[in-house]
Formats: structure tokens, sequence, C-alpha cells
């Protein structure tokens, strides 16, 4: 028995020290990646080669000689909202929270209850909407950081990119050509270095931020300068500021005023411009955290804080509309009112599930609205699906250019939808958070994804909840609680097929820009 219990030691005696040797290397190849590699892998970087930047500059030459009539170039404002949910709006069904302005503009224009963001986040959606591409072709399938800030430097580290590449065609730059003066109030947050700013993209005229309002140091830009200073102190050169409660402060800046400098600027373009054709991205910093609302206004919404904010938002698409009226611009300009993306957890998304970073409907099943005084039916509402990636064709369309022939252009043309007719899209898909990969398909009713809830039992009846069963939803009928994908599986086979078929066409490990010979 003794000499039984000796060789269990020795054994012991053994595996500890394996297993001490195991720890050792484990600690020493993690000091590696941290003191070696990562450091390596950040220094290295350099942004996308953007091999397509002559046919870029082709395209946009071709257009510059159109030499299209003033006559047949209305004006464009495109007012984004950043996380604001599906049922924020009261147009929309919220109880709490009036936005009279806002319903205004839908009662004279069409109002969407089937409009997605192409992402569930903000700096791939705002990529989808100003390329007309799924936002993992232009290597933006990732939130953006500032540059320099840990987050930053471990998306490097992971291979994602921090900036949108050069070689994309974004609208600003299709009517800059066409003739158009282009200008940007509010947040860009696609990328923060030379070559890759607002003014770098076609646009004449900036003024705002280059990231989301949680991401400090926020300095607010006129063009390439600083014109309000963040001088919140800072450790490794940013910090993230997510709740106007938090023991963070950032002297200089005021972030209550956010939306009233961001107005004063959309409106003084809108006057200064009012002879010329023009194209406005007036893209809010509200209602993403931290929330401040305006002090003018503090505490009159049922809604709360997060109520006042949306109601700030209100009064400034009311400002902006005066300025198109009192300009005489209404019958000649369309305004777009949408969202990035869905709801944070302070929004409402209505009868819908899931919220922002989600592939449920709640992540980006978003508002739009759309107005064109004389050109569109006013009081339209349409079930139609449709993306914001089809902003970028559909107003080429208008403008009676082609789109780029040497990329794979996502979007449609969804003209026939504010007319009232049919959308042009069989299918639209639902993409993750993190890199832009599609996780979702939807038809007309139902929808196929793979971000449901799946039992994963760890031993007795002891387990934990795993986000990834295949789920069908009927969208007409439920708010994607029952999973029907035994009860109909030929539906579910066909749409799983579709999307596939969609992946495979994305090629990304062969042509993940999405290039056309």
């Amino acid at each position: 028995m003794k000499k039984f219990f000796k060789i269990l030691y020795r054994i012991w005696k053994s595996l500890v020290s394996i297993l001490g040797y195991l720890v050792a290397l484990l600690i020493i190849a993690v000091l590696c990646i941290v003191f070696i590699w990562y450091p390596i892998k950040v220094s290295s970087y350099e942004p996308e080669n953007p091999t397509h930047l002559n046919h870029k500059t082709s395209y946009l030459e071709d257009i510059s000689s159109q030499h299209i009539s003033d006559s047949l170039k209305p004006n464009v404002v495109i007012i984004m909202f950043d996380d604001l949910g599906h049922g924020d709006l009261s147009s929309y069904g919220n109880k709490l929270i009036q936005t009279p302005n806002i319903d205004s503009v839908a009662r004279k224009g069409v109002k969407f209850t089937n409009f997605y963001s192409s992402s569930p986040v903000c700096t791939p959606s705002r990529a989808g909407m100003l390329t007309g591409r799924l936002p993992i072709r232009t290597l933006a399938g990732n939130v953006y950081f500032q540059t320099g800030s840990t987050f930053a430097n471990v998306q490097k580290m992971m291979g994602n990119k921090n900036e949108l590449p050069q070689d994309e065609i974004l609208l600003p730059e299709v009517f800059k050509a066409a003739g158009y003066t282009t200008g940007m109030m509010g947040k860009w947050h696609l990328g923060d270095t030379n070559g890759h700013l607002p003014n770098d993209f076609g646009f004449d005229h900036f003024y705002g931020v280059h990231y989301s309002n949680d991401m400090l140091p926020l300095h607010v830009y006129r063009n390439e300068d600083i014109e309000i200073e963040d001088k919140t102190e800072m450790v490794d050169g940013s910090k993230l500021h997510t709740d106007h409660q938090d023991d963070i402060k950032t002297p200089g800046l005021d972030q209550s005023k956010l939306t009233h400098l961001y107005t004063e600027n959309a409106t003084k373009f809108i006057t200064d411009n009012k002879d010329n054709p023009f194209l406005l991205y007036f893209a809010h910093s509200f209602p993403h955290v931290p929330h401040y609302a305006s002090k003018d206004h503090a505490g009159e919404s049922d809604g709360g804080l997060y109520g006042d904010i949306v109601e700030d938002l209100d009064r400034s698409v009311k400002v902006v509309m005066d300025a198109l009226q009192k300009n005489g611009l209404e019958e000649n300009t369309i305004v777009i009112i949408t969202s990035d993306n869905g709801a944070d957890l302070n929004g409402s998304a209505g009868n819908l599930k899931g919220k922002k970073q989600t592939t449920f409907e709640g992540g980006q099943r978003v508002p739009l609205i759309v107005q064109w005084k004389n050109h569109l039916p006013a009081g339209l509402e349409t079930d139609q699906m449709a993306m914001n990636t089809d902003f970028f064709p559909t107003l080429l369309n208008v403008l009676n250019i082609p789109v780029p022939k040497d990329r794979m252009i996502d979007g449609k043309n969804i003209w026939p939808i504010l007319q009232g007719k049919k959308s042009p899209h069989d299918y639209l898909y639902y993409t993750k958070n993190s890199n832009g990969e599609i996780k979702g398909i939807r038809n007309d009713r139902y929808k196929y994804h793979v971000a449901a809830y799946q039992a994963m039992p760890l031993f007795g009846t002891i387990g934990f909840v795993k986000n990834q069963k295949p789920q069908l939803n009927d969208l007409l009928l439920d708010g994607e609680t029952h999973n029907l994908i035994e009860k109909y599986p030929d539906i579910s086979k066909d749409l799983e097929l579709q999307m596939n078929k969609k992946i495979e066409e994305l090629d990304l490990k062969n042509n993940k820009r999405g290039w056309l010979n």
C-alpha cells in the first residue's frame, strides 16, 4: 500500500512540475504578446492600400464632365440621428416623447415601417449609407476608435481597420463632382487621420466631431481645425464617457450645446447656399450616450432626460425645415430623416425585440421619413422593405448618374417605393456588430437568423444560454418570439440557402472589397 502511495506521490510531483512549466510558458507567451507582438503589430499598421483610387478618380471625372443643369439638381438634406430607436418618435408610437415637427414631415412625405440600417452599430451603418455597399466590403464592419487609444490598437492588432479606405466612393464626392456644394454637420466616425476626414471624402464644409460623444477627447472641428477644444485630462490619450453622471468632466466642451451648435451651422449652410444646389449631411450626436439635453428645455419631456434629448432633436428639425421654407427651397429639396441603428438601452424599439448591437429587429429596423414637396405623395405609409445602402443608388438615379462600375453596389433604387410601389428587394440582410458578417436574412414576411437563444447544458440540469441557435420568425404576425423553424422547414431552408448565397457572393477570402473586373 505504501508503495502505491509513493507512486501516486511521484506522479503528483511530476504533474505539478509539468504544470509549473506550462504556467511559466503561458506567462512568457503572454508577456511576449503584450510587450513584443502587440507593439510590433500596432506600429506596423497601415491603412488599406487604395488599389481602386484610379477607378474612383476616373468615375468622378466622368461625372464632372456631364454638366448637369442646375434645374435638374434638387437639394438633399439627410438628417441622421445616433441610436434613435424605432419607437422613439411619436409618429412611430411613442406615448411619452412628443416629436410634432418630425411627425409633420412624415405627414407631408413618405413614412417607412420596414426600413433598416446596414448594421446595428454606428461606423458600419454610416459607411453603408454613404457608399451604398455592405459595410464589410468597405472594411468598416467594426466600430472605429480614436487613433492611439487602447481600443483602436486592439482593433489593429486583430487585423481590423480604423479608417475608411480612400478608394471608397461616397455620396458627397459624387454630388460634388455633379456641381453641388457639400456640407456635413455633426458626427463623422469614419476615421480621424489625414486622408480619411470629411473634407477628404468630398465635403466642402465640415462642422462637428470625429467620433461618438462617449469617445474623448471630443474636439469640435471646423473643417480640419479644432474650434472647440475638449480639455479633459487623459491618461492613455483617450477615455470613454458613457454616462452623464460619471466622474468625467469635459472642460472646454459643453455637450448640452452640441445639438444647437450643429443646427446653427446647418441652417447657415442652407442660407449661404440657397442659390446653388447643395447636399447637407446632418449627423446628430444624440441620443447616443452620455445624455446631455439642452438646458433651455431640461425637464420638459414626459420621457425624462432621454425624452428631453429627442425633443431637442425634434426642435432642431423644425429649425432646418423653417430655413428651407424661409429660403424658398421646400419644393426643390429632398429631406431624409433616419437613424444609424436601433435604440440603446435607454431608447425604445417599440414593439420590436432587441436593441442596438443585436441582429434582432430592434437592432437594425429604424425610422425613415422622406419628404420632397410636390414630387412625392404626402402622407404615404409604406411597409415595403428597404435599407440605408439604398440612398446611394436612389439619389444618383434622381440625378441620372450611373453607379460606379468597378465595384459591387449592394443598395437598390427605392424610388418605386417612394411612389407607393413594391420594393426592389427580395431579401435584406442582418450584419454582426463586431465584423459586419451576415447573420440573418428576411424576405417580405419571414426572417431567418442565427442570433436566437439555445440552451447549452453543462452537467445535470445546470447550463447556460448560448446566442447561436438558428431561428425562423414571422415578422408580420409575431415580434420574434416564437421559433417557427420546425413548423416551416422549407421556408427556413430557402432563406438559409439565399443567405449563404449572399455570403458566397461576398467572397471574403478572395475579393473582400467587392471589386468588379
